[in-house]
Formats: structure tokens, C-alpha cells, sequence
């Protein structure tokens, strides 16, 4: 059962994922600004960096973002003062820009429209060879020379029906932002893929979310219009905090060091560059082969590494410097099982390999900012 209770707490608005009664996701944005991701604008190029292959654009007065070039934008072929299409892909930090891109994606429920390339994308949650093969022949149809589908896990029991008119609608959008771009002036805002699902939800769509619990009147409309069955909760007798204990849980995210139930600990620390967790046997005493329980420890903080990687939101490279086995069909195992872990998450993760060294990589792609103590003081 999934339920997420959306509340305001400190200066921003916190989302956090139930699944069966456990916190299993947080997120959390400025209740003032927002995220920018989704954001859709009609941009300026005002500096091309080369040394760094990017360039700044500008998306409202004084507002920048940083846009990486490619194959097809080098920095010879984009101009200062350029007016181009861009969309946030990533929201700044205290010390970097928020990240634009001129691929642009418009997400339905089933689906999401790519303008990077005429192909068809199927999510890697839909197991079934004949259902992929099936939904990749018929969303075909839709794929023009300016754009492409990605068909979400939704779409696995969809009418293909809703699956077509969605696309139509959302090929409409598309070509509504390209005729907006026109005459619009620069640095200005055109459009928003922020749906209620993407920005409080964690994408999850009506059937798959129990209810939506939440003191905020506001929020709580919104998730009626947009089909969700909600619980509304009082802020005082009936408050969130006295019913979950959601301040709680977010305070053992900001620990250092995590206890497992063997008597190990997980020992996490975030860097500029990457996140890296360090597994420890701690007070635990196996009982027969050595070997044996080092395995159950390891296997135990992965599921808990891949818990925390979702707790905490944290993104890009993550090492995790697991207690070295004898056997190296054993590290094969440990990366399948912490891959079977991370398939829980709502954003796409990998456990990539396990380098010379003994430690996992494991990449998550970013959306949002890691949680920040600060944010809800």
C-alpha cells in the first residue's frame, strides 16, 4: 500500500513516500519558489565557456542556467545573445546553476515526449517481452522526425486507446510550445512539465497511491483534481506529526551512522563529488563460518544502502565499501541483489560493477537537491 503525506515544515514543502507504513522516499521543495524542474523557457545564451564545453543562458531577469554543450551544440555553432529553447533538468545549489537542456520532455501518464530523438524508449520496470514489443509497434505510430516516446511503467495495463490519445494531447502541447517560442520574447517562461505527480508524488499516478494525507488545503485540492483520494488531517488534535512522527523520521536521515539489525553499521558521508557509504561489522558476532556471516552482514546493508540512498535522495556516484569476501562470486551476487534493491526506487539506479579496489559504484540519476538539515529548521 503507498501513501504520501505532503506537509509544510520549516521553509519548505516535504513529500514522504509510505509503503506499507514504513517512510520510504522523502522530497522536499521551497514552499516559496518551488522547483524550476520541467520548467520550459524561452532562453538567452549571454557566455560560452569552452574550457568547461557549456554555456550560461539566462531564463528570467538575471536568472541563469548552466547548458552543456554536445556533438550537436558545439561551442563554435552557438552564438552570445543566441535565443534558444531550454528546459530545467536539475535544480541549482548554493554553488551551482540550475542544469538546462534543449531536449525538452513532456510527461503524461503513460508516456513522456522526448524532442532528443525519433525513437521509442520502454521503462525498464515492464518485465514482459511481448507487452514491450507490443507497446513499442503501436506507440511507433506516433514518432515523428521531431520527437519520441518514452512509454512509462503505467502503460503496461493501459487501453492502448488512453495510451494514443495521450500521445495526440501531448504532440499537441509540443507543437502549441514551438508556435509559443515564436513570437514570445526571451527569457521568459512558456510551459511547465511539473505535474502534481512529478512535484509531490514521486510520479506515482492515482491507481498505484492509496491516499494523499496532508493539512495543506491547497495541496489537497489539487490531489482531488487530479484523482487522488486524500485524508485530510488537522494541525493541531489530529496533526501529521502526532500520527507519523514525520519530524522523527527525518532526523534519523541526517545521521552519520546507521545501526543494522546484526549489530553493523553503515557509516554515510556526502562529498561535493560523491556519496560514500562504508559498511562496518561493528559489534556483530557471527555464529560458524566466518565467511558466512560476512556475507549476511553485506547483504543486510545493501538492502539498508539502498534504503537510505532513497531516504536521503541522494544522486550521482555512490561508493560503497562493502567487508571483503573470499569469493569473487560473491561480489556478483551481492551487485545483483543490491540491483534488485535499487528497482524499488523512483528514480532510475544502477549498480554498475565492483572495482579493483572492492567497492560497488552505484549511479542515481538527479532530479532534485539531497535533503539539507537546514531546510527544515
Amino acid at each position: 500500500m503507498n501513501e504520501v503525506i505532503i506537509t509544510r515544515l520549516g521553509r519548505h514543502i516535504v513529500s514522504a513516500w509510505l509503503e506499507d507504513g514504513e517512510f520510504a522516499e522523502f522530497s522536499s521543495e521551497p514552499a516559496e519558489e518551488g522547483s524550476l524542474v520541467g520548467n520550459i523557457y524561452k532562453a538567452r545564451v549571454k557566455n560560452i565557456v569552452g574550457n568547461i564545453h557549456g554555456a550560461f543562458v539566462e531564463i528570467d531577469e538575471g536568472r541563469l542556467c548552466f547548458y552543456p554543450l554536445d556533438e550537436r551544440r558545439k561551442p563554435g555553432k552557438l552564438k552570445n545573445e543566441e535565443e534558444i529553447l531550454i528546459q530545467v533538468k536539475k535544480d541549482g545549489t548554493d554553488k551551482k546553476e540550475p542544469l538546462a537542456t534543449e531536449n525538452i520532455e513532456l510527461t503524461g501518464e503513460y508516456l513522456v515526449l522526448s524532442s532528443d530523438k525519433p525513437f521509442v524508449g520502454i521503462s525498464g520496470k515492464i518485465r514482459d517481452k511481448e507487452k514491450k514489443e507490443d507497446l513499442k509497434r503501436f506507440v511507433s505510430a506516433f514518432v515523428t522526425e521531431e520527437y519520441g516516446f518514452i512509454v512509462r511503467t503505467e502503460a503496461e495495463n493501459a487501453d492502448q486507446d488512453k495510451i494514443g490519445r495521450e500521445a495526440a494531447s501531448l504532440a499537441e502541447r509540443y507543437v502549441q510550445i514551438r508556435e509559443k517560442q515564436q513570437y514570445m520574447k526571451p527569457c521568459r517562461l512558456l510551459a511547465t512539465n511539473q505535474s502534481f505527480s512529478s512535484r509531490y508524488v514521486f510520479g506515482l499516478s492515482p491507481s498505484r497511491t492509496e491516499r494523499i494525507i496532508s493539512d495543506d488545503e491547497v495541496i489537497l485540492r489539487e490531489a482531488e483534481e487530479n484523482g487522488y483520494q486524500v485524508r485530510r488531517m488537522d494541525r493541531q488534535d489530529q496533526s501529521i506529526e502526532r500520527g507519523y512522527r514525520l519530524s522523527h523520521a527525518l532526523e534519523a536521515v541526517f545521521h552519520t551512522r546507521v545501526w543494522l539489525r546484526s549489530g553493523g553499521f553503515l557509516i554515510i558521508e556526502r562529498t561535493e563529488a560523491m556519496t560514500v557509504v562504508d559498511v562496518n561489522t561493528g559489534k556483530s558476532i557471527g555464529r560458524g563460518q566466518k565467511e558466512g556471516h560476512i556475507i549476511k552482514i553485506n547483504r543486510e546493508a545493501a538492502r539498508e544502502t539502498a534504503r537510505q540512498i532513497r531516504l536521503r535522495n541522494l544522486s550521482g556516484i555512490i561508493l560503497v565499501d562493502f567487508i571483503d569476501m573470499k569469493e569473487k562470486e560473491e561480489e556478483g551476487r551481492l551487485l545483483s541483489y543490491m540491483q534488485t534493491m535499487l528497482n524499488r526506487d523512483s528514480k532510475k539506479a544502477v549498480a554498475v560493477d565492483m572495482t579493483k579496489l572492492g567497492l560497488m559504484e552505484i549511479t542515481r540519476k538527479k532530479i532534485r537537491r539531497p535533503l539539507e538539515k537546514e531546510d527544515f529548521l
